[in-house]
């Protein structure tokens, strides 16, 4: 009987625990309030000086803790041994530390030499929650057109 009434107790306790722990916020990533998708040469040199932001469904802002941004861009080269000019594709990317902003420099190059068929992708984008702890968001990417 004791251990009957223990394992209720135990239980009672476990289903109390789990009825008080909130479900993980659902959490959205923005650059200019656009949550990625085809842009424009255009409105892509407008949007990369925007910070990122990561939003709930609520609305409520959260605070960056890391993110990183990466660049796929085609780059033309002349081959040495051949003479001939060939294209190839190319990635780089920047990590930022309790930054909400790429910095100047990220920015002027993209800007300088953005074409058609680049895409900017936003990944590893850690936020801080209200009880401290840190939450990974999904990434978006903005492929120019």
């Amino acid at each position: 009987m004791k251990k009957f009434i223990l394992l209720l107790l135990f239980f009672t306790f476990a289903i109390a625990a789990n009825a008080q722990s909130k479900p993980a916020p659902k959490l959205q990533c923005y650059l200019a309030g656009l949550k990625g998708g085809d842009i424009t040469v255009a409105d892509f040199t407008h949007i990369i000086d925007s910070p990122v932001v990561v939003k709930d469904e609520k609305g409520v802002t959260y605070p960056i803790s890391r993110f990183t941004v990466g660049y796929k861009f085609t780059s033309t080269y002349q081959d040495e041994d051949s003479g001939e000019k060939k294209t190839t594709s190319d990635f780089r990317s920047q990590e930022y530390t309790d930054e909400s902003r790429m910095s100047e420099l990220w920015r002027q190059s993209v800007k300088d030499n953005v074409r058609v068929g680049d895409e900017l992708l936003l990944f590893n984008v850690l936020v801080r929650l209200k009880n401290g702890k840190k939450m990974m968001v999904p990434q978006i990417s903005f492929k120019i057109k």
